[in-house]
């Protein structure tokens, strides 16, 4: 027997794959361990509840680990649309998402072992297609980020292709301010009738007008985010109409997004001042680093002050 043959037939000996349903005591310590494996992100305790328990799709069971002696080594958190937001239940019945994706250095394979019975799982459940991981309103990530180079490359050596893609920037507000064309501009669109107020209370009209013209995805954040204790809604108005919205705080204290303006009332600048006063509010609340996620609006973000860091991600797809 070779050397390799060796080492595989010892893994699948040590290595146990199991979901967190299964193990429901390492909720914690899978926490720790995304934040130690993936260098990139930061995954306080109120982010991962949001992203977990708080999540009214979250099913432990489509959470798949590798342990090894105990301790995990990889893990696929998979997830399903099965209660909200109730608009897109069905029109996404077909697909499961990879939301996040982890592995120790040198445990590959069973990272591999691990989305193969992720997969498995999908597809008994009648899912068609597999994504890593445009899975809104929950999410870490909206696709696999380049940088994480072992995650990207076993995904493409499972068949995964690329769909789509995505970047979050990064905002450092020490070095906000509002600049002397958006002062005007904000001037010119108040002697216009456009004003800018922000929502102390989550109206029927406003949650619809949201969904509408936008997304229920969008209507579901907007909610979260004036639920959240740092988080908010600003709204555009134009004689009593509403002319756009901007959120903060939806998923975590300091997330912009998202932003959207009515198509009848764009190209006046209504979106560029509700960027510049929703990160005035969050500045406000001692954010110190913005993120707004993805994202492929890349001018009207490069024209913020502040910008240090710009991630890229892939969204990937496998077909069952």
């Amino acid at each position: 027997m070779s050397g390799l043959l060796i080492y595989y037939t010892l893994l699948k000996i040590l290595v146990e794959i199991r979901t967190l349903a299964e193990e429901p005591g390492v909720y914690e310590e899978l926490r720790a361990f995304l934040n130690l494996v993936l260098w990139r992100d930061f995954i306080d305790r109120g982010f991962y509840a949001k992203l977990t328990v708080e999540d009214p799709n979250y099913d432990s069971r489509c959470v798949f680990i590798g342990l090894e002696r105990g301790e995990i080594v990889a893990t696929a958190f998979g997830i399903r649309r099965t209660r909200e937001p109730l608009a897109a239940v069905e029109a996404q019945k077909n697909i499961g998402w990879i939301k996040m994706l982890a592995v120790q250095p040198g445990y590959e394979e069973v990272l591999a072992r691990v989305i193969e019975a992720l997969e498995d799982f999908m597809k008994r459940d009648g899912r068609r297609q597999v994504r890593v991981s445009d899975y809104a309103s929950w999410y870490l990530t909206p696709g696999v980020d380049l940088e994480y180079q072992n995650l990207y490359s076993l995904l493409r050596n499972r068949g995964y292709v690329k769909v789509g893609e995505a970047v979050n920037y990064e905002l450092d507000l020490s070095r906000f301010y509002m600049p002397e064309r958006v002062r005007k501009l904000a001037e010119h669109l108040k002697e216009r009738g456009v004003r800018v107020r922000r929502v102390s209370v989550m109206d029927e009209e406003l949650e619809e007008w949201i969904e509408k013209r936008f997304s229920p995805f969008w209507r579901t954040e907007a909610v979260m985010a004036l639920e959240a204790e740092d988080g908010g809604v600003l709204v555009a108005e134009v004689e009593g109409r509403i002319a756009g919205f901007s959120v903060y705080g939806a998923l975590k204290p300091n997330f912009f997004g998202p932003i959207g303006v009515d198509p009848s009332f764009r190209r006046v600048g209504i979106g560029t001042l509700l960027l510049f006063r929703t990160l005035r509010e969050m500045r406000i609340e001692g954010v110190r680093i913005a993120v707004i996620p993805w994202t492929s609006h890349l001018f009207f973000y490069s024209q913020l002050p502040g910008v240090t860091g710009i991630r890229h991600f892939h969204i990937l797809a496998r077909d069952l």
